[in-house]
């Protein structure tokens, strides 16, 4: 009988094996291609990698930054979404691209180090075709026309866009460009840091707040039309205070408790109220090394993108999880093999793109997102049955 108990428990668990095997085949887990590679011949050269990826209705964009026959060169490519399938698009007048912002279905294109200066390109990817954003030159002080001058940021406030030009005159404040109600531009960065400019920036509240590049937090009130640097948070540790303060900041989102900040360079992840007080959202340890203060995150320490999901948040940076805000709970995202830094993605349809910065870029099914969430995984679901079979077997 034991016999006859043994055999039927085998046939089962092959059966039971070859489901999940198919079932993994039909609808891989995990992070896999979409289809846009780096070249592994350049993975060690400086700079080079896919460094931001952006979705504009059923397309994706992807921005490539590498070194050919010795030089670097800026390249922006195209695919569907569910395609493995790319192409390299040529901006007008051989632009070279440099931030990518998706907007009603079209992408816009900011240029930077053009041979004429600054551009704005909008492309239409279902008619393949460029149109220019004409940027007037609304001040001498600032010649977008001069090729030194670029286009780092581009956001929305009110419904219209603003652009953050890069290279001002030393000691000097870098144009930031409103889109006012009658199509006009105009500049106001009064109160903006010297020098300085932004990646990213987000309404909220009536305010506009800009990620610098190392000035922190840069608030703009329509009510006096100044831009306001906001106090920087400060690293608490288990065992001390971080002695950096927080200055890389790189994206927020808004929620029901505030906006939730990510800041690069082992600065970690924090929460502004609208009182504008800090509530630290990391877990650290303080190590002390040949008399250096290094920091050890239990949670993401560098933050490069934030992306609202099922109200989560998916965090990518070095270090990606999913932040659940009403359990306080972090959960990693499975790791890609051979990358250290995730700088940008998307959320498409059921499937998470990303910008693995020396890998290309890799999808990852939203599926995976959700059973995080969860807090279980297909694997700890084998595991179950591989206990539970063990279990059987030693019963009979």
């Amino acid at each position: 009988m034991k016999w006859i108990l043994f055999v039927l428990f085998f046939l089962c668990a092959c059966s039971f094996k070859e489901s999940l095997e198919g079932t993994t085949e039909s609808k891989p887990v995990g992070w896999s291609s979409a289809g846009l590679a780096v070249e592994l011949s350049e993975v060690n050269s400086l700079g080079t990698g896919i460094e931001s990826v952006a979705q504009a209705g059923e397309f994706l964009f992807a921005r490539n930054d590498r070194v050919i026959n010795g030089e670097r060169r800026f390249q922006l490519f195209i695919g569907k979404v569910g395609s493995l399938l790319w192409k390299e698009l040529e901006l007008p007048n051989g632009d070279i691209p440099n931030v990518l912002y998706s907007d009603s279905g079209k992408l816009l294109v900011g240029t930077f180090k053009s041979r004429d200066g600054a551009h704005l390109w909008k492309f239409d990817p279902q008619k393949e075709t460029w149109n220019a954003v004409p940027i007037p030159i609304v001040d001498s002080k600032y010649p977008i026309l001069d090729t030194a001058y670029g286009i780092d940021g581009i956001a929305k406030f009110q419904g219209r866009l603003v652009l953050s030009l890069s290279r001002g005159k030393i000691g000097e404040r870098n144009p930031i460009y409103f889109e006012m109600e009658d199509g006009t531009w105009k500049i106001l960065n009064e109160g903006f840091p010297l020098e300085e400019s932004f990646l990213r920036a987000v309404e909220w509240k009536g305010s506009l707040f800009a990620m610098t590049y190392g000035n922190g937090i840069v608030r703009f009130d329509a009510s006096d039309s100044v831009w306001h640097v906001l106090d920087k948070p400060r690293v608490q540790c288990e065992n001390g205070i971080w002695n950096e303060s927080s200055t890389l900041a790189r994206d927020a989102v808004w929620n029901e408790d505030g906006l939730l900040v990510g800041f690069a360079n082992l600065e970690g992840v924090f929460q502004l109220s609208a009182s504008q007080n800090w509530t630290q959202k990391l877990e650290c340890t303080l190590l002390f090394q040949n008399e250096d203060i290094a920091l050890a995150s239990k949670t993401p320490a560098s933050v490069y993108r934030i992306l609202p999901y099922q109200n989560q948040f998916v965090l990518l940076g070095e270090g990606s999880a999913v932040y659940i805000p009403k359990e306080n709970r972090w959960e990693d995202l499975p790791p890609i093999a051979g990358v250290a830094e995730i700088l940008d993605g998307v959320l498409v349809k059921d499937t998470l793109y990303v910008a693995a910065f020396q890998k290309g870029v890799m999808k990852l099914p939203t599926s995976v997102l959700d059973s995080l969430i969860q807090n279980k995984t297909i694997l700890s679901e084998v595991f179950q049955w591989k206990n539970f079979g063990l279990q059987a077997f030693w019963l009979l």
